[in-house]
């Protein structure tokens, strides 16, 4: 029999497996943990720090942008064997799988919600579809991130045929795995479960930008979509989102400094929010190539990179990106790694790119990058060109979400149109020691031993 998901990937569950016989975990009621009996339980659940900081830091490390002067040659840890793209990030089977154990972790979480909630206590029927509702758009969210990891870039040619990862909808630590869905398959259980959510969802999360909303499952509808290649659904549910939740981009040009950025929580920008696991101690050098590509008077640098120098960005590891900032005291700005009102508009952006709008482009384009710039020396960007106009717009991208974990995703669907260049990796004595080449079949990540241990039957993804 095939062991199931969260066996042998999430050793914080498996108290629950050693100590009861039961199938279910919340039939188990080990000393000082909480058991979820009331829709109270279940809400707590889901503001736990477990959700809000549930995102793997590490995969900033597949991306272009990133450089590490101090790898080892050969590589020795997990992350510089990621960082090189190699086949497996590990080949100790007894490790927790980099990354795919991340969001598998994520998912138990609202498979917990949506399998138990409508049983709970003490609160009303609306409560309860509202729950299961936040419940489901968050195991989308890390559904998207599977998806775009484990499965090839959408293309509706193959999408039925190419294999993904499990959809795995229970939270019993003794159902069985099951088999790889195809890409089409999980993307439409994305849409399906966010369709589904819409009607339940909160109309407002600002007292709580980490919590679900009506305009959180339309952003997350907005980016599906963008993967998926509908330019035309992806605009459209990105509008929507707008339209139904936050539409205000924060304007650096009218802060001092990085300290003037509210928390997360409340942040007028925020659609969804989330962080990395690392939030307090993750910072990444960037490469110097994609520093030199930023305009000097852009405040992205000045707000979040630090040892700016000259701005010539000529030595590697000098320049610095933190993912947040700090404001003293006890008080952190942290990065984003949910969507936002900018990632809307410029999703919105390069839709209007692709269908050669060009002015609505540049318009939408405008909205993001004139609260980037000072005034005094903003000029609005303008084209009647439209291949310029998108490299612009995706430029952009670059800048916006520069160190979020968004950057993979962008990389593998720019490639798989042809627009990606050969990315390379180089040691600190300047040797070449890796290249992820146009077309290479990296850009699909194989499935971990650590998962095919247990399941040997599933098909692993080609290794060119």
């Amino acid at each position: 029999m095939k062991k199931n998901i969260y066996k042998h990937l999430l050793p914080v569950f498996l108290f629950a497996f050693v100590l009861s016989s039961c199938d279910n975990y919340l039939d188990v009621q080990p000393k000082g943990v909480q058991v979820l009996e009331t829709v109270e339980d279940y809400d707590e659940w889901l503001n736990s720090d477990e959700l809000q900081k549930s995102l793997p830091y590490a995969l900033n490390y597949l991306a272009d942008n990133i450089d590490d002067e101090d790898i080892s040659n050969p590589t020795e840890s997990t992350l510089e064997r990621l960082y090189t793209w190699e086949y497996q990030f590990s080949e100790d089977i007894t490790t927790t799988p980099l990354l795919w154990a991340d969001y598998y972790y994520n998912i138990y979480y609202f498979n917990t919600v949506i399998e138990g909630v409508d049983g709970a206590t003490e609160g009303t029927e609306e409560e309860k579809a509202s729950l299961k509702a936040e419940a489901l758009l968050g195991r989308a969210f890390n559904y998207i991130y599977l998806v775009n990891l484990y499965g090839k870039v959408y293309d509706e040619n193959t999408a039925n045929e190419d294999p993904a990862v499990p959809f795995v909808t229970s939270n019993d630590l003794n159902t069985p795995t099951p088999s790889r869905g195809t890409v089409q398959e999980i993307y439409n259980h994305i849409i399906a479960d966010l369709t589904i959510a819409i009607t339940n969802l909160p109309a407002d999360n600002s007292n709580n930008r980490f919590r679900g909303s009506v305009a959180a499952a339309y952003s997350l509808l907005a980016r599906t979509y963008l993967y998926m290649g509908d330019y035309t659904k992806a605009a459209q549910n990105a509008q929507l989102a707008l339209d139904n939740g936050p539409n205000e981009i924060l304007d650096y040009s009218a802060m001092a400094d990085a300290n003037e950025i509210p928390h997360l929580i409340k942040r007028s920008d925020i659609i969804y929010a989330r962080m990395n696991k690392s939030q307090y101690t993750f910072s990444i050098y960037p490469d110097t190539i994609f520093l030199q590509s930023f305009d000097i008077t852009d405040l992205r640098l000045n707000f979040h990179y630090k040892n700016l120098d000259d701005y010539s960005f000529s030595t590697r590891a000098r320049t610095m990106y933190y993912s947040y900032a700090y404001t003293g005291g006890s008080n952190y700005v942290h990065a984003n790694w949910g969507t936002t009102v900018a990632e809307m508009r410029l999703i919105i952006a390069e839709a209007a790119a692709r269908a050669n709008n060009l002015t609505k482009a540049c318009d939408e384009l405008d909205l993001v990058r004139k609260c980037r710039f000072p005034t005094a020396s903003y000029a609005k960007y303008e084209s009647s060109i439209k291949e310029d106009v998108l490299q612009k717009v995706l430029a952009e991208r670059t800048f916006e979400f520069a160190f979020n974990g968004l950057r993979w995703f962008d990389m593998r669907r720019l490639d798989a149109e042809g627009r990606m260049t050969a990315v390379k990796r180089f040691d600190g004595e300047g040797s070449l020691m890796s290249t992820l080449s146009p077309g290479s079949a990296k850009y699909t990540l194989q499935i971990p031993i650590q998962v095919l241990y247990f399941n040997p039957d599933w098909p692993q993804n080609p290794l060119n």
